[in-house]
């Protein structure tokens, strides 16, 4: 099971709104779909092969496209912590 903070979600929620203005409905549409299914699918089944966050001990991440998924296990499954875009500085962030 997945679950995601409210940063997460806010993350995801600004990410779909630039999506949409800038690159118009479809692009919306794959982009998200792409981002939630690394969240729901790919992490769960490869978090093993995720790198770790250099001073944020238990805290992982996974690359999709130009933005990074910060997540860490969890006792029912993972945690999405921040989704944050390449670009952004996480030691500002997380």
């Amino acid at each position: 099971m997945v679950h995601y903070t409210e940063a997460a979600e806010n993350d995801l929620f600004e990410i779909g709104i630039y999506t949409w203005t800038e690159w118009g409905e479809e692009q919306y549409v794959k982009y998200m779909a792409l981002l939630r299914e690394t969240c729901e699918d790919i992490i769960p089944r490869k978090h093993r092969f995720a790198r770790a966050v250099p001073k944020r001990p238990g805290l992982l991440r996974w690359r999709c496209e130009r933005h990074v998924i910060y997540f860490r296990k969890a006792e029912d499954g993972f945690e999405i912590v921040r989704v944050l875009h390449d670009r952004m500085l996480p030691s500002k962030h997380l």
